[in-house]
């Protein structure tokens, strides 16, 4: 897409909105040199990169300085000590400017339209919360494997609509673009096993999901098929730091509903809305984790 007419189009008279692209990594010299470059290469003119290495000890390091010192929308970031991964995730969004955020995996593939799409999404929908691209899952050669993504879009929801359709759905659109604005306002992102539940939870009540289905998001599995107990043990290892506490370690999702019923009683909803999300989350929350035992067998 040609630059002025793309600017044309998205910024209405304005310049256009700065976006940012936050990379928390951890030893992935396998994929992140594609990552980096799939993200250097979207067609929309107006980005910042932050990377943030979370004490990599492979070769990691070496890939994205060579990126850094070659451009300098780049801003690469190396931690002395492996803070956890939530930790690292809440270091770049703070280092950010932008009006819209993303946080990219350094193995996942974005086409180079998905910046500019997103921004015109956001600019013709004022309420927007996250644009996701429409995805798809590769392997660890980049080929494209059968399993599937789901999700919905939830314009023309209203509030509780969106929150029991993200409360069931996948986890996916915490790597779409988000309105920065929305994630200035929430107090607290947590690190606990479900974190990212929690924070589109949050994020559903503040505005619509929407997908972006020109672009597309190439989300690398290459760890192999998971059960739900070897996720759980991932979750809860040194390197991910997300159940630090003994409670935590052995009941990793006994905070889950406690934190999604402090989101919804402090949220802008009106008070009837609250209490229909509250009188329906408990038997709920035992449908989803069967069918999230389910999903991982």
């Amino acid at each position: 897409m040609d630059n002025k007419v793309m600017g044309k189009s998205l910024s209405l008279g304005r310049e256009l909105p700065l976006v940012s692209i936050g990379m928390p990594i951890f030893n992935e010299e396998r994929f992140v040199e594609a990552s980096i470059a799939s993200i250097c290469n979207q067609n929309y003119p107006n980005m910042e990169i932050i990377i943030s290495d979370n004490a990599s000890t492979d070769g990691t390091a070496v890939i994205c300085e060579k990126f850094a010192v070659n451009d300098e929308r780049i801003k690469y970031l190396c931690k002395k000590n492996n803070e956890g991964a939530m930790a690292n995730f809440i270091s770049v969004l703070r280092e950010s400017k932008g009006e819209y955020f993303m946080w990219a995996s350094g193995h996942d593939l974005w086409s180079e339209g998905f910046i500019s799409e997103a921004v015109e999404l956001f600019q013709a929908n004022d309420s927007a919360a996250i644009v996701c691209p429409r995805s798809e899952w590769i392997d660890s050669e980049g080929q494209v494997l059968e399993k599937v993504f789901g999700g919905s879009d939830t314009r023309g929801m209203d509030s509780v609509a969106r929150f029991f359709t993200v409360f069931f759905g996948n986890m996916n659109p915490i790597l779409g673009l988000i309105r920065k604005s929305y994630l200035d306002e929430i107090k607290t992102i947590h690190s606990c096993v479900g974190s990212d539940l929690l924070l589109l939870e949050e994020l559903s009540l503040k505005g619509d999901f929407i997908h972006a289905n020109e672009a597309s998001w190439s989300r690398r599995e290459f760890r192999g098929q998971e059960s739900y107990a070897e996720k759980l043990r991932r979750y809860k290892s040194v390197n991910y730091k997300l159940a630090v506490s003994r409670i935590n370690r052995y009941f990793p999702l006994l905070r889950l509903p406690m934190e999604i019923m402090s989101i919804v009683l402090r949220s802008n909803i009106s008070v009837l809305e609250k209490i229909l999300i509250t009188f329906s989350l408990m038997p709920l929350f035992a449908l989803r984790y069967i069918s999230g035992k389910r999903a991982h067998k």
